[in-house]
């Protein structure tokens, strides 16, 4: 509907110039003013009702954006209104040149590598305005539709990435915002500050600002002389010697200034166990070829990795909340954030990469002690009936057998376990110490059936790394979670949950709920300005950087 009034208003224009060129007799003047008039070369009337020259380039460039690549389809609707509010004038070019807004609003978009998106995407031929085509109000058209649309695909990739999370793995559970092109537009043109309206759609927190930050850092130093590698060899103790150490010394700024500058002495181990935590290595002081191949690593690869987090960022919602929850996946931690300082921190087991824990946002509403766990449909298909038709018991375990349409507790030795319909068996843990989910669980729930809880499984927690789960998430300290969880709380007194250990469940349901945000950052920089590194346990960093390359 839009282009066809586009095309009746440009078949007007064109009616109007022929009538111009027919030599129609202007208005009549007399005396002193008629002496003085300079005959219009249109009729007087006509003359004030004809189109701009400039309009009329606009509604031609929009009557073929699309075709012509100007526009995107899904967004040449938007893009035509926004203009035809305007009267179907120019929104970034004044005098044949770009105003003073669109050179701002360039220039903070030429900066889009800054802000790990992809500057080229938005790269055009914005020096020629002014140059080549002052005069040329068809081509000034088509370079104000391309910069709208830069903005549009800017504030569209700033506020919610270039790639969808979904595109990336099933496990994430985000569905960031498509902002509106007319929105993005208007909100741009009208603003006093265009750049920092545009700027305004990246994230808000303070870790996306500072790994930001970071990528600026990694990229100057991918820009500089590298240094020559260190070379492998047999490990490097505490209070031995070894020739290395001066190198090691000099990439860690530690003093050489010592008596031997090659002893592995207190001051090289603090910075090496400092290096090897920031880059997802155990921090145990000893210097291995692990070690060594983290100092040889190209900055190239943190930059991607960096990237790839800024990607996730975006994904996330823009408020988190002033108190929630936060589980790191690859930092295998949960911890309890006020005002986004962190007020409790302890380790937590999380899935395995057969069983990924996934990555979503939702809200805690209850707590259960002494929980009952049911045993997912594809824990007992696949892992309780092989032993089960082997002759395993099941150890405490109730049985639930589908009875006209109700389950109801039965015998395990009425089952024949070598042709049972599984459909139609529910496997049940009653409470106690050796319950799968221990004493505590905490829930929000979600389509992925995932949740915090107790285990009774603690050696796993000295581990390192710690993806041992069919996809909850475990954890180290449960009460004393639940105690720092509810210390403000008139809701619910954190320390009566382990009181209340013992006996059948019990419910505690939650009047305030409580944000909970399941996230996966392998990069982050922490309160003393160290850019902390972690393995990237489920591949999302690879596919990540390897979908942004080929965007």
């Amino acid at each position: 509907m839009m282009f066809r009034s586009l095309s009746r208003g440009l078949a007007g224009a064109a009616a109007l110039t022929m009538l111009a060129g027919a030599g129609m007799a202007s208005p009549v003047k007399t005396g002193t003013d008629a002496a003085k008039q300079t005959e219009p070369p249109v009729p007087y009337a006509i003359y004030h009702r004809l189109p701009d020259a400039r309009a009329l380039a606009m509604q031609a460039a929009l009557a073929e954006a699309v075709d012509a690549g100007l526009v995107h389809k899904d967004d040449a609707e938007a893009v035509a209104a926004f203009y035809e509010d305007q009267a179907f004038a120019f929104a970034w070019i004044e005098n044949g040149r770009l105003s003073g807004s669109a050179r701002s609003i360039i220039d903070r978009i030429s900066q889009a590598d800054e802000d790990g998106l992809d500057a080229d995407a938005y790269a055009l031929p914005w020096d020629n305005v002014g140059v080549y085509y002052a005069a040329d109000n068809a081509k000034l058209a088509e370079v104000d539709l391309m910069l709208s649309q830069a903005i549009v695909d800017y504030a569209r990739h700033a506020y919610s990435g270039r790639l969808t999370p979904l595109s990336v793995s099933s496990n994430f559970g985000y569905t960031p915002t498509r902002l509106e092109a007319a929105d993005i537009l208007g909100l741009v043109s009208a603003a006093d500050d265009p750049a920092a309206t545009l700027d305004a759609y990246n994230p808000p927190q303070k870790e996306f600002r500072l790994l930001r930050a970071e990528l600026a850092k990694e990229r100057n130093r991918d820009a500089v002389e590298r240094p020559p590698e260190i070379a492998e060899g047999k490990l490097i103790k505490p209070g031995m010697s070894d020739p290395r150490v001066v190198e090691i010394r000099a990439r860690l700024e530690v003093t050489t200034d010592v008596e031997d500058p090659q002893v592995y002495d207190e001051d090289v181990v603090a910075a090496i166990k400092a290096f090897q935590t920031s880059s997802r290595l155990r921090a145990d002081g000893i210097v291995g070829n692990r070690t060594i191949a983290a100092f040889n690593r190209d900055p190239v690869d943190h930059v991607e990795t960096i990237v790839a987090n800024m990607e996730r960022w975006r994904w996330m919602p823009r408020n988190l909340g002033q108190f929630y929850v936060w589980v790191n996946i690859p930092d295998y931690t949960v911890e309890i954030k006020k005002d986004d300082v962190v007020v409790h921190s302890t380790r937590v087991v999380v899935g395995k990469t057969v069983h990924q824990t996934p990555i979503f946002s939702d809200e805690m509403e209850h707590v259960v002690v002494n929980p009952v766990w049911n045993v997912p449909a594809s824990i007992a298909r696949n892992e309780m009936l092989p032993k089960l038709r082997a002759g395993s018991g099941l150890g405490g375990y109730k049985v639930y057998a589908n009875v006209r349409g109700k389950f109801r507790a039965v015998n395990p030795r009425s089952i024949n376990w070598r042709n049972v319909n599984m459909s139609k068996i529910q496997i049940k843990q009653p409470p106690g110490s050796r319950n799968a989910l221990g004493q505590v669980k905490y829930l929000f729930p979600n389509k992925y059936s995932v949740y915090l809880h107790d285990t009774p499984s603690k050696s796993l927690f000295d581990r390192d790394a710690r993806a041992f789960s069919h996809g909850c998430v475990r954890v180290q300290n449960p009460f004393d979670f639940g105690e720092a969880l509810f210390a403000s709380s008139s809701d619910v007194d954190g320390t009566k949950l382990r009181k209340m250990v013992g006996g059948g469940e019990r419910w505690v349901n939650l009047k305030d709920k409580i944000p909970v945000h399941i996230t996966y950052f392998t990069a982050w920089v922490d309160a003393d300005g160290t850019l902390q590194l972690r393995d990237d346990v489920y591949g999302h960093d690879t596919r990540v950087a390897k979908a942004l390359g080929s965007t």
